[in-house]
């Protein structure tokens, strides 16, 4: 029978054969403040290209609530 165990960083429970995994996806170093991905510009030029089309009242709301999330984060 498998050994259940305790996660060292998490506190979460999981079978011993699957600890090694666990750890190695959900406490990796490489997270959401890894460097940006290579096709960024494409997506950057995506948003771009979406928010020309916007009415100059969208784009306003647009740019309201990027601000809001802006003030949000500090």
């Amino acid at each position: 029978m498998s050994e259940i165990v305790k996660c060292d960083i998490c506190g979460g429970v999981y079978n011993q054969r699957h600890l090694s995994s666990h750890k190695r996806l959900s406490h990796s170093k490489s997270s959401a403040s890894s460097p940006p991905a290579a096709d960024e510009p494409e997506k950057l030029e995506a948003v771009f290209s979406l928010y020309e089309q916007l009415s100059d009242e969208e784009k306003k709301k647009v740019l309201d609530q990027l601000a809001s999330a802006e003030q949000k984060k500090k």
